[in-house]
């Protein structure tokens, strides 16, 4: 039920602008791994994969 200053609608508008700014968030840094694991991605999987005790 809305109140008569607002309070609970403010409140939701509140939410979805804090969730809207996590989802950007949470893009901006899946976009990031990306476009490092695309330049350099046979480096990483070099790196990890790199066993030297089995030489």
């Amino acid at each position: 039920m809305n109140t008569a200053d607002g309070r609970e609608r403010g409140q939701v508008l509140a939410e979805y602008a804090a969730l809207l700014v996590m989802f950007t968030l949470v893009a901006i840094t899946l976009l990031l791994l990306l476009a490092v694991f695309t330049e350099y991605g046979w480096r990483i999987i070099a790196l990890v994969g790199w066993e030297p005790w089995l030489d």
